[in-house]
């Protein structure tokens, strides 16, 4: 089945209109015949960049090439063989190792967003081993983290952890039982991202090595507030929620700063 989805797309895309670039850790196929600037280069920065964080849920990445389809435009990516909703900044195909994002011309939204689909990509694969799927919200905060490593600034996702105040979050005891689809507005959305992100920014930081016992112990079955004890001495929500807000005011927050900014509503999400 891999095989006859690979025959079909490699047919589809060797078209006049597309042209393929291989590197060492990646196939590339890249719609029109524009050229993104130092395109090897960057993906083998982001390889190495996964490599480091998630290669313990991805060994394979180093012995098998990932494809990445580059639309040139949103219209050809919602219009092309892939027929993405219309809401998707990217697709993750696990079975197939093979991501699809578009291209705006613009290197700081295009490269993150390969990042975040390889994230899901790499993670998503780890769960499929035990044909299981990570919860969103670690799923999600993940990526994000992962794409915020991209930037050489502090990110908007970063500034808003750093600014937001403590009523914007979701007690801790619900939040990882909310469903995301069934949020309705975009600030309870991007609420609900930004404390994935940072709930993911706090595990994989503090303890590292824990944090891939946590995704191991979910993946085959464990409770999260059993696991959290096992790997992180965390006793249930309530004793997660005073330690992240202790890790939170201790490590993010800067008192002057945060009481001369006033952090307003920043992008829209869009799930995949």
């Amino acid at each position: 089945m891999i095989k006859l989805f690979l025959v079909l797309f490699l047919s589809v895309f060797c078209e006049e209109n597309w042209h393929r670039i291989d590197t060492p850790h990646y196939i590339v196929f890249c719609e029109g015949r524009w050229q993104i600037p130092n395109l090897i280069l960057e993906l083998e920065k982001i390889y190495n960049l996964m490599k480091f964080n998630l290669g313990y849920f991805s060994p394979w990445i180093s012995k098998e090439k990932t494809n990445i389809y580059i639309y040139s435009s949103y219209e050809s990516y919602i219009t092309g063989t892939f027929k993405p909703p219309k809401w998707s900044k990217g697709l993750a195909y696990v079975d197939k190792k093979t991501i699809v994002v578009y291209n705006d011309e613009k290197k700081e939204t295009l490269f993150p967003t390969i990042i975040h689909e390889l994230t899901h990509l790499y993670f998503e694969s780890f769960f499929n081993e035990k044909l299981n799927r990570p919860p969103l919200w670690l799923n999600e905060g993940l990526a994000v983290y992962m794409e915020n490593k991209n930037y050489e600034k502090e990110s908007l996702w970063y500034r808003a952890l750093k600014y937001s105040p403590q009523s914007s979050y979701y007690k801790f005891e619900s939040f990882f039982r909310i469903d995301p689809k069934k949020l309705t507005t975009d600030n309870d959305i991007s609420n609900w991202y930004l404390q994935a992100y940072g709930t993911t920014k706090y595990l994989f930081e503090t303890r590292r090595l824990a944090f891939y016992k946590l995704a191991k112990d979910i993946r085959d079955g464990k409770k999260l507030e059993k696991a959290l004890w096992d790997n992180y001495n965390i006793t249930d929500f309530a004793d997660f929620e005073k330690k992240w807000f202790y890790w939170l005011n201790s490590n993010m927050k800067n008192n002057e700063e945060k009481n001369s900014f006033e952090f307003k509503f920043f992008k829209k999400i869009e799930f995949k």
